[in-house]
């Protein structure tokens, strides 16, 4: 009896150890597997994989014209112009595209390209039929002056229809309210009618406006860089000259090193020979620029400057600028001073920076 209990005991022991060892390497499994999954989607680990070939990608493709195709014709605008020029093109770049990657690219840019075009031929029909009902409105005959007749959609009241002027008879209102494709109108309708006839004005839908605000910002913002540029307050770049100003050589009195003024009376020069940007040494010129001597040293905004040379770049007319400075040129060479012009296609001013003087 001892002997079989103390059997038991031992079976019971190695099945509880041979659970726990099972259970440990589950575990482990499970980890090793998480980590993997996750190794995976963070990029860190990428497994093989058979790349997609071009003919199986471009016939994805074309499965995307196919519904584009029918997409087009269940919404009356199949034979629709625009419509044909874009499925055209979707299908003339996926026969161009060169690997699975740009056939991904076409796919794309043109489906949602084609998407949109469809759903708005698809609401110009439905403005046409505004304009056609109206138009068959036996009241407008005659009429004269201008009014504006708008019809529009709301998800509460359905069609609702805007006629401050009373042109539209109930039974010309009832027919656009009952008509099962403008049910579906997604766009205002504004109908211009003056002296018996109606036009329909351009639409303007919450998108055009958005584009049409990004626009006017968009330009607005770069028109305020090229002004920065041109105030001096943006870098600016472009051809012009690059004039280096010399002491004499080897002299140290009064009128033998380069002064404030003549770097102020070159600078002068230049802006009246056009210049449409200048620098001293690093300093860009503003309206607010200052150019003077504080001891031995010439300070630009308030900053000193190397010298000997003193180095100043214009933007411009080559040409003009350098001819601007022949009679300055003269005059220094008398005094011994140096001037000298070097011509460059690729200059770029720096902006001024307020705090250049800190």
């Amino acid at each position: 009896m001892p002997v079989k209990t103390s059997l038991k005991a031992g079976t019971d022991t190695t099945r509880t150890t041979w659970i726990l060892k099972l259970l440990l390497l589950l575990v482990v499994l499970l980890f090793a597997v998480n980590t993997l999954v996750l190794a995976v989607l963070t990029g860190y680990v990428k497994l093989p994989q058979r790349a997609l070939p071009l003919e199986a990608a471009r016939r994805g493709g074309e499965l995307v014209v196919e519904y584009s195709q029918r997409l087009a014709r269940d919404l009356g605008v199949g034979d629709n112009q625009a419509v044909r020029a874009i499925l055209a093109k979707f299908k003339f770049e996926l026969e161009q595209a060169a690997s699975p990657e740009a056939v991904a690219q076409v796919i794309l840019r043109y489906g949602r390209e084609t998407q949109d075009t469809i759903l708005r031929e698809q609401e110009n029909l439905r403005r046409e039929e505004v304009l056609a009902i109206i138009r068959q409105e036996p009241r407008l005959a005659g009429m004269l002056g201008e009014a504006t007749i708008t019809v529009a959609r709301s998800e509460e009241r359905g069609i609702e229809v805007d006629d401050p002027a009373r042109l539209l008879s109930p039974e010309t209102i009832q027919k656009i309210k009952e008509s099962k494709s403008l049910a579906r109108l997604g766009q205002v309708v504004e109908v211009k009618v003056r002296d018996g006839r109606a036009d329909l004005v351009t639409p303007v839908s919450v998108l055009e406006r958005l584009k049409h605000a990004e626009s006017e910002a968009e330009n607005l913002r770069a028109r305020l860089q090229e002004v920065r540029a041109k105030a001096g307050f943006a870098p600016l770049s472009g051809s012009g000259i690059i004039v280096r100003l010399y002491d004499a050589e080897g002299g140290a009195g009064t009128g033998e090193i380069v002064h404030d003024f003549d770097v102020r009376d070159v600078v002068n020069e230049l802006f009246a020979a056009g210049a449409t940007g200048i620098a001293v040494n690093n300093q860009r010129l503003v309206a607010t620029s200052s150019i003077r001597c504080a001891g031995p040293v010439i300070l630009v905004n308030q900053k000193p400057i190397a010298v000997n040379p003193v180095t100043i770049f214009a933007l411009g007319d080559q040409e003009v600028l350098a001819s601007s400075l022949d009679l300055l040129r003269a005059e220094f060479e008398a005094s011994g001073l140096r001037l000298e012009i070097e011509r460059a296609d690729d200059i770029t001013l720096p902006g001024y920076e307020e705090n250049a003087g800190n």
